[in-house]
């Protein structure tokens, strides 16, 4: 009884030992290949059996994204290959959380940039001013990290800001504040050490409004520190028209006039009888200009080459572009956009025209073309 009990345990062992040595032959010596399925879009649980079913191995590696927690994002790899059982796929997954998209503000005067930052859900972190010869003391000239790219919330952001020119024996250089905010220009101003004289307000319909249109002395010129600088600001009020002067002795409004059919027979010259009080007017020769209206040439039609690229979005915003001319203003572009989205358009124009993009609702850029 004891050896056929020895007998039969030995038999157990030989097939337990033969199918070990099978499944580790199939799965790495032989058996037939599989195809990569796809993954991408998964949830990493879900990812993890279809390629355990397949016999297959998983490498995950975590990554910032604005995909939810443990989506597949990408795979190597690519859907389709075929492998062998037990290769390892190499699984890109969303880490999750909140994740903003950073905003570049270079270009922007230190305060905008900074209240933009705050607005976005980030803060400022070290700033380090230098001297710089084309750039206007206060404007931010790079930031770490750089845009664009998501970020966690609340994440530091380093930033380098331009203490304009060098100045020389109390003499300091005008920053070119056109195409900025009345409110932005005035600290730019305070930044050099310059006042404001006048503000001086221009009706315009290709400018915003409250943009400045031009500084007195220009931008780049070099003034003693204290000076005073005029400001001349876009307004889309209309000025008053002016009144025609009134002529002493003539009535306010002219008397209507009566046409009498003259008397069949040669031609004759009427004349009116003028107020009295008021010497006759003189008889003007008949004009000898052709008749009919006269027009001037058209102007030549130019072409405005529009390039804009919409910052990462969390969400598609509206974007309208609109174009002024001598034609007057026309819009060109209204619909929503994505973020990263690149916008290329070639529109006709006559003269000098500017041309305004709008996210959101909110002015963000405006260029001239002549």
């Amino acid at each position: 009884m004891r050896s056929l009990f020895r007998l039969s345990m030995l038999i157990v062992l030989l097939v337990i030992v033969g199918s070990g040595i099978m499944a580790v032959y199939t799965v790495f010596l032989g058996g037939r290949s599989v195809a990569v399925p796809s993954l991408e879009g998964l949830s990493v649980i879900d990812a993890v059996d279809r390629t355990q079913s397949l016999g297959l191995l998983v490498r995950v590696d975590q990554v910032e994204s604005l995909q939810p927690s443990g989506t597949i994002l990408s795979q190597w790899p690519a859907a389709g290959e075929q492998v062998k059982p037990g290769k390892i796929l190499v699984l890109k997954v969303s880490q999750g959380g909140t994740r903003l998209p950073l905003p570049d503000v270079r270009g922007m005067e230190f305060t905008q940039a900074t209240s933009r930052l705050e607005e976005d859900g980030f803060k400022t972190g070290d700033v380090l001013r230098i001297h710089d010869e084309g750039r206007a003391a206060g404007i931010v000239m790079a930031q770490s990290p750089a845009a664009p790219t998501v970020m966690s919330p609340g994440r530091a952001i380093d930033l380098l800001v331009s203490l304009g020119p060098e100045s020389s024996e109390g003499m300091v250089v005008v920053p070119d504040a056109v195409g900025r905010s009345e409110t932005i220009t005035r600290k730019l101003l305070r930044e050099v050490g310059l006042t404001v004289k006048a503000v001086k307000s221009v009706y315009s319909q290709a400018s915003p409004e409250g943009l400045v249109m031009r500084l007195e002395p220009a931008p780049g010129s070099k003034v003693p520190s204290g000076s005073g600088v005029t400001v001349t600001v876009a307004t889309l009020q209309k000025p008053p028209a002016a009144e025609a002067p009134k002529v002493p002795g003539l009535p306010s409004q002219a008397p209507s006039s009566v046409q009498t059919t003259p008397p069949p027979g040669p031609a004759t010259v009427s004349t009116a009888t003028p107020p009295s009080g008021t010497a006759p007017a003189p008889l003007q020769p008949p004009s000898t200009a052709p008749s009919g209206p006269t027009s001037a040439p058209a102007a030549p039609t130019k072409t405005a080459k529009i390039r804009y690229q919409v910052p990462p979005l969390t969400r598609p915003m509206e974007l309208k572009i609109e174009i002024v001319d001598a034609a007057g203003t026309r819009e060109i572009l209204n619909r929503e956009a994505k973020g990263g989205e690149y916008v290329s358009l070639d529109v006709p124009y006559r003269e000098s025209a500017a041309v305004t993009i709008y996210l959101g609702g909110m002015f963000v850029w405006q260029d001239r073309y002549r």
